[in-house]
């Protein structure tokens, strides 16, 4: 009788080998009295994370690099050594507490650009802010100013001003988190830096308000006709939509503009859905729970505690957007980065 001829893998076949040396060894005397130190729970972790990588990668990139999946299999690799790695565990958490600091100046700016507009900053704190974020009226109360008219105006223009220099702390260092993670070999200097962060807070604050004035129209035009339950209903339906669309444009436009150097815009895409997606359902889903749990009912220790849980998510699947786009920008487009003054430059000569 012949003997069952045995099969050769190469180095392209790590899958086979893995599989049939596991079977070798859970069969063997030895692996059956060797207790296994790896960790399940990590590893159904891995992938989850990598399946969700995938998917993000199946909706952001063509056909042809799709396919490719050498080139699939080394982002998602990369993205996920640098989301486990040592270095990046304090990273997210230290961010989300600048992040914290840079909220109360940004939705003061909201508010008070709303105020120009009739009612518009009323229907934003008691109607729409206080659904996501239950309690956070009484953080955001606006006092009146009782002089003239031209000192109010100063008093507001000084507000903005520092509210805005407040919060742009946090946004600088986030500028400085960019440079750094693709390995630009300009990271900025601090005072350089905060300035970029005094602008892109001004920049959220008026992408925001456009963005609250708009959806308020629309809320104001549809919702009269409605009953309290319809109302209620219409809020969710339209703000889960709605939010989806403005974090997918907003995120872009911070992923594109925000660094030192220059991206293109189709480099940017993959890390904007990781961000948008997960952060859409934290904030119209939690929102909506916590209007069913009474959550506001804490007092302010129960709207910093959820402003907190809130903030660290927000800044935990911006962090992941990141690594994403770095590990999707070195795979597919570059592995070096040029200055946007640079670019800038060139593009001046050759005029």
């Amino acid at each position: 009788m012949a003997k069952k001829q045995r099969q050769i893998y190469t180095g392209l076949e790590l899958k086979q080998i893995k599989k049939i040396t596991n079977r070798k060894n859970r069969s063997s005397w030895a692996g059956k009295n060797i207790i296994s130190n790896e960790n399940r729970r990590w590893d159904f972790f891995e992938k989850i994370i990598k399946y969700f990588l995938r998917f993000i990668l199946w909706l952001t990139t063509s056909k042809i690099g799709w396919k490719n999946k050498v080139k699939t299999n080394e982002l998602v690799d990369r993205t996920y050594a640098k989301f486990i790695a040592k270095d990046s565990a304090f990273i997210p958490f230290s961010l989300a507490f600048y992040f914290l600091v840079s909220f109360v100046p940004i939705s003061t700016i909201v508010i008070v650009l709303l105020s120009f507009i009739d009612d518009y900053n009323v229907i934003f704190v008691n109607k729409i802010i206080t659904r996501v974020i239950p309690g956070v009226q009484s953080l955001l109360a606006i006092p009146e100013f009782k002089i003239n008219e031209g000192a109010k105006y100063t008093a507001i223009l000084v507000l903005l001003l520092t509210s805005t220099w407040l919060g742009s702390s946090g946004w600088g260092r986030f500028i400085y988190l960019q440079n750094y993670i693709y390995g630009h070999e300009n990271l900025g200097n601090f005072f350089l830096n905060r300035i970029k962060g005094f602008f892109v807070v001004l920049g959220i604050s008026i992408y925001i308000f456009l963005a609250s004035a708009l959806y308020i129209t629309f809320y104001k035009w549809i919702t009269p006709s409605f009953s309290l339950t319809g109302e209620t209903i219409f809020f969710y339906i339209s703000l889960f939509i709605y939010l989806l669309l403005i974090l997918y444009l907003g995120f872009t436009l911070i992923y594109k503009l925000t660094p030192s150097f220059k991206l293109q815009w189709n480099s940017v895409l993959p890390g904007v859905l990781v961000a948008s997606i997960p952060n859409m359902i934290f904030i119209s889903g939690f929102g909506y729970l916590t209007s069913l749990l009474k959550y506001d009912q804490y007092g302010t220790i129960g709207t910093f505690l959820y402003l907190a849980l809130f903030v660290s998510s927000l800044t935990y699947f911006t962090y992941m957007g990141l690594i994403v786009n770095e590990s999707y920008f070195k795979t597919y487009y570059s592995s070096f980065t040029i200055s946007k003054t640079a670019w800038i430059f060139k593009r001046f000569n050759k005029i």
